[in-house]
């Protein structure tokens, strides 16, 4: 990354993709460099910071200015290209003052100082008239030399064949400030970028500290298990817990004896755009023309983020080797070898990291300096750690269904939190499956479910329904107090020769409560847990029950009678809102009676009016003489006694009306006492 005499030192690795840098070392002299990637100089030039251990000063930090390579070379008065450099470099001379050396004859030097005039090819001419020539024939080296010509300081104009040219010393300081500037510029690549620190004069002691990506670093466990041979039922023992964390050197230089610290956490970090240049734009404002002042006018102007512990301390360091009980794993006991080659790697590995809380984050400091060459990765041990086990049957249909999943549950207590990441599990010498540890802090189960338990059978039956539990008023609502109701039944049938204990993981659910359920054996943030035995070749059967309240409510002066009614009858209703309701009731049947009997009696006023056009339309053609007379009089009946019944229908709907009012009326009343 930066120049050997400054090498990385410490090194902390963060989870999000980011690394924090430490290096230290020896210099001399004013100037150090550092170079780093494109893709680092952000994160470097908003984190960058120098100390000089031995009192020295650091007087500055500089940087190319973020230009694109012509941008920056077109600043330049010399600019050459890739071929023909001489040609061109005395091309961009031409006016400065330089000291030529002319090889005169082999061996002998003169030198002539003037101002470069230029370079030409004095036989170009004659060269394309004999350009069709053979090449073998012709030595145009001689019949077309290039010349070089000097302005000399006795006025003389020089010219001389480029081929003598043994020597240019350039006398305009420009001049050589512009050719040292391209080839800065020239040997610099799009890729990199370099940081110079400017030093007063003598020895430092550099300590430079920055930000920088870095791949984010992982982890991965191993345990060695063994089965406690007291326990009959074989579900407990002890096991080796190992931890290794991974890392990559992404750096552009070996890395030797550095302190490394793994950090997990997640800090606020971002990229901000401190490297490029920007100019902010500006009015242009045009010159104007000078000429003597006239009258003088003003014009107007405008202004423009469970329980105990989880597993055993880490080993001490003879602990691996020290004697120990017959109960211990044969991995931990003195002279006798391990199961299998991953024991024997955990017998013998010895902690080599601390872990600790810092604030937001926890951290494992690898105590031993680590060595990593240049694009090289490296496994460094973190934990190691003896816990004692326990088997068990895992079963939640949401993360596998109809079988529970066998899994090892143990308990932390040394202090460390455990980064996510894979772990293979070999049990009595023999490879038993992977499992992913979840991010764990100290104090909390970890689970590890490894296998899927075939020989048992699981199906879950969910039934929903709603209860009432209230019922009030309040505004003129009726008020409705309930819970939604969810019954799940788990049918576990046990098919294997042995009695097991499956534990029946529920996720919790949003605004439920568990109710008439026992209470669950382990809960989480967000699941509970039940164990449930079953016995050889046998079925039970295990029921949890969870509600969520609900509250509705309803206008009471939009109910019919029938809403109201069914609800007196399916409702358990305390006396006195049993009576308002009653009667509220009997109100509403008033009102839905009366507008019945109105509806009814409009229907017959209709028919009515429709028979008294029929007999006008009859009247109209009959003589009130003779034998149509006597007709004619009927009908005339007919029509004043369907006038009385117009005016009976009229009363009677003005009374209905009055009663649907008197009773509307009698509901605010009742609503205002209850």
């Amino acid at each position: 990354m930066s120049h050997l005499p400054i090498p990385v030192r410490q090194m902390v690795l963060y989870k999000h993709g980011v690394g924090f840098f430490m290096r230290e070392g020896h210099v001399s002299g004013q100037d150090v460099t550092l170079t780093f990637r494109h893709d680092e100089i952000n994160d470097v030039l908003k984190s960058l910071a120098v100390f000089d251990r031995a009192g020295g000063q650091i007087l500055g930090i500089h940087y190319q200015t973020p230009m694109d390579r012509e941008d920056r070379l077109a600043n330049s008065s010399i600019n050459l290209s890739d071929m023909g450099s001489l040609r061109d470099l005395l091309r961009d001379l031409r006016g400065r003052q330089a000291t030529f050396t002319i090889e005169i004859t082999p061996g002998s030097h003169e030198t002539y100082t003037g101002r470069i005039i230029g370079l030409d090819d004095m036989g170009q001419s004659f060269a394309h008239q004999v350009a069709h020539l053979e090449a073998a024939f012709i030595n145009f080296d001689n019949v077309a030399p290039s010349v070089v010509s000097l302005l000399t300081e006795d006025g003389q104009v020089r010219f001389f064949k480029l081929s003598d040219l043994r020597a240019v010393q350039i006398q305009d300081e420009l001049a050589t400030h512009d050719l040292t500037y391209f080839l800065d510029t020239a040997m610099s690549e799009d890729s990199r970028r370099s940081v110079a620190l400017r030093l007063s004069e003598g020895e430092h002691q550099l300590v430079v500290h920055y930000v920088a990506p870095s791949p984010t670093w992982r982890v991965s466990y191993r345990i060695v298990a063994e089965t406690d041979p007291n326990d009959k039922t074989q579900e407990t023992g002890k096991a080796l817990l190992q931890g290794w964390g991974l890392f990559d050197n992404r750096l552009e230089e070996d890395l030797e004896d550095v302190q490394v610290t793994l950090v997990a956490g997640q800090p606020i970090s971002f990229i901000y755009d401190l490297y490029a240049s920007r100019i902010p734009e500006r009015p242009i404002v045009q010159d104007e023309s000078r000429i003597a002042p006239g009258p003088i006018e003003y014009a107007a102007a405008k202004s423009t983020g469970m329980v105990d512990s989880m597993f055993a301390a880490p080993a001490p360091a003879d602990f691996l080797m020290a004697e120990a009980d017959e109960s211990a794993p044969r991995f931990f006991r003195k002279g006798l070898p391990p199961h299998s080659g991953i024991g024997a790697a955990g017998g013998a590995m010895q902690p080599t990291a601390e872990g600790s809380e810092k604030g937001e984050f926890f951290q494992y400091i690898v105590t031993a300096p680590v060595s990593v060459k240049r694009g090289e990765s490296a496994l460094v041990p973190i934990i190691s750690a003896e816990v004692s086990y326990q088997r068990e049957l895992l079963y939640n249909p949401a993360k596998f269904a109809k079988h529970p999943v066998a899994a090892l549950r143990f308990k932390n207590s040394t202090g460390l939190t455990l980064e996510r990441g894979p772990v293979t599990l070999v049990e009595d010498g023999d490879y038993k499956g992977e499992a992913v540890v979840a991010f764990t802090k100290d104090g909390n189960d970890v689970y590890l479910p490894y296998a899927v338990e075939l020989g048992v059978n699981i199906k879950d039956e969910v039934s929903h329904k709603r209860e009432s539990t209230g019922l009030s008023i309040k505004d003129a609502y009726l008020i409705f107090d309930e819970y939604q109701l969810r019954v799940t039944t788990t049918t576990i049938e046990n098919t294997t020769t042995k009695p097991l204990t499956v534990t029946i993981e529920g996720n919790k659910l949003n605004n439920y409560d568990i109710y008439d359920t026992r209470k669950p054996d382990a809960e989480t943030l967000n699941e509970r847990r039940w164990r449930t035995a079953v016995e050889a070749n046998s079925t039970v059967e295990f029921t949890r029950r969870e509600r969520s309240p609900l509250v509705r409510q309803e206008e009471i002066r939009k109910m019919n009678y029938q809403r109201l009614r069914g609800i007196l009858e399916n409702y358990t209703i305390r006396e006195a809102l049993l009576g308002i309701l009653g009667e509220i009731a009997v109100e509403l049947a008033r009102q839905e009676s009366s507008a019945t009997e109105e509806a009814k009696l409009n229907a017959e006023r209709e028919e009515i009016y429709r028979r008294q056009e029929h007999l006008r339309a009859n009247l109209q053609t009959l003589q009130p003489v003779g034998q149509e007379a006597t007709l004619r009089n009927r009908l005339l009946n007919q029509l004043e006694a369907s006038e009385d019944r117009l005016q009976a229908i009229a009363e009677r709907i003005a009374e209905l009306k009055q009663i649907v009012v008197d009773a509307d009326a009698k509901i605010n009343q009742i609503l205002s006492r209850g």
